[in-house]
């Protein structure tokens, strides 16, 4: 999840700036390079929207607490084999990595940020990494060369990574869980092999690029940290289940035939709500409405691009998850398109006016978990997460009342579309291959 969480929390912060650009009829126009939309500044208190309260974790065994324990271990570890005040022969890199090791120590003081336990991991694992780069650097910078030891640990990680993902299997008790199991170690496998190739490698003269070196370690740190916890995530589900079997083919299936359904759901939609442009006929500039089609859009179309990603990658049961996600998005967008139309969404937004799209965003939340089921709990999260973003910027001075209305009016739409998302996904992985929709 770590690795989609993270892409999450940068999609929200593209729909923050250059993604909501619709103007007149919500015709969205591009910016020239490292160009924003002016927007007057927020006024809103820093505690006019609270996060949502994170529901129990969907995942359907307890995340062992001796994977983050190891992760801070390590971390610790690797913090201590730098000296506070390192003595190098360069004041500057000695300033710089004394610097970084305090930041990284911070980094590792503080409480890691609310969520799930598969979070809890994805927050060690980058505060490993923080450290194993400060350290690499400091070692680089006195000489010490890790080239030749990094290309033995990298290729030890791949085949740890390559040896996990070839047997896995999905075994479980039904596709249903399978998806549930497995999505966090389709995701941390994903991430070990994005993190052990060599996109940045150890530098000739590591003395003269200590940087260098330690990101290129701390590169290699991260994906050891990534495939430890694939395997304790899929030692901790299996143990005890005897009654596990391969659910492969069954994923196969529901998979490819998901996809399926939500390219034509989209299509239909878009079809039956006006094409690319809804309002083209209609000047909503300045309206929370303006900004509401927009952030819609832009989440539907990477809701969509992200199942044929998955789909193509063979990660089956992150395919699954991304087509649930998908059909709510797109759900939501045909919602908020009908309310627009409705005359809703046009008024003035106001302190008042925020505080209770943020009210209704929560009740929404609440009311997909309860009685949905994990999947459904699964599927809430970009809502969740998404409200806890808006809460971000509110308390950190940015974003718009107007955009800040938008953007819950938004997740409490796609709150109220998770449960039937979340049923038809739990169907067609009961039928294991999908017909005509």
């Amino acid at each position: 999840m770590s690795r989609k969480s993270s892409s999450r929390r940068r999609f929200l912060a593209g729909i923050a700036t250059a993604g909501a650009a619709a103007v007149a009829g919500c015709s969205a126009l591009p910016f020239g390079a490292g160009e924003e939309r002016r927007e007057a500044p927020a006024s809103l208190p820093a505690d006019a929207v609270g996060p949502v309260e994170w529901p129990a974790s969907p995942y359907p065994v307890a995340v062992p607490g001796s994977l983050a324990a190891a992760h801070e271990s390590r971390t610790r570890e690797l913090l201590d084999d730098v000296p506070t005040d390192p003595d190098l022969p360069n004041a500057g890199v000695a300033a710089a990595i004394g610097d970084d090791r305090e930041q990284a120590r911070r980094r590792a003081d503080a409480e890691v940020p609310d969520g799930w336990p598969v979070d809890v991991l994805s927050a060690w694992r980058r505060r490993r990494e923080d450290a194993a780069e400060v350290r690499g650097a400091y070692r680089a910078a006195t000489g010490a060369d890790e080239g030749s030891d990094l290309i033995a640990r990298r290729r030890a990680v791949r085949d740890d990574r390559g040896a996990l993902a070839s047997g896995l299997e999905y075994r479980a008790e039904s596709p249903a869980a399978a998806v549930l199991a497995y999505e966090p170690i389709e995701s941390l496998l994903a991430e070990c092999a994005g993190h052990v190739a060599p996109r940045v490698t150890y530098p000739d003269d590591p003395v003269a690029e200590p940087f260098r070196a330690g990101e290129a370690v701390a590169r290699v740190e991260h994906a050891r940290a990534a495939i430890s916890d694939a395997a304790g995530l899929r030692e901790a589900y299996l143990d005890g289940r005897d009654g596990a079997t391969p659910q492969w083919a069954s994923l196969v299936a529901a998979a490819d035939g998901l996809r399926g359904s939500v390219i034509r759901t989209r299509a239909t939609v878009r079809e039956r709500t006006g094409g690319e442009e809804p309002f083209a006929d209609e000047d909503l500039s300045g309206t929370v409405a303006q900004e509401l089609v927009a952030v819609s859009d832009l989440r539907t179309e990477s809701a969509v691009e992200d199942v044929e990603r998955a789909v193509e990658a063979d990660e089956y049961a992150t395919a699954a998850v991304e087509s649930g996600v998908a059909l709510a998005e797109i759900e939501a967008y045909r919602r908020a398109v009908a309310a627009i139309r409705d005359g809703e969404h046009r008024e003035v937004p106001s302190e008042s006016s925020v505080r209770s799209a943020a009210d209704r965003a929560g009740t929404a939340v609440a009311e997909a978990v309860e009685g949905g089921g994990p999947l459904a709990t699964r599927l809430v999260r970009p809502a969740v997460e998404a409200v806890g973003y808006v809460a971000d910027r509110i308390a950190e001075g940015y974003g718009s009342v107007r955009r800040s209305q938008a953007e819950l009016a938004y997740a409490a739409l796609y709150a109220n579309a998770v449960p039937p998302a979340a049923e038809f996904v739990r169907e067609r992985l009961a039928r294991g291959a999908v017909g005509d929709d």
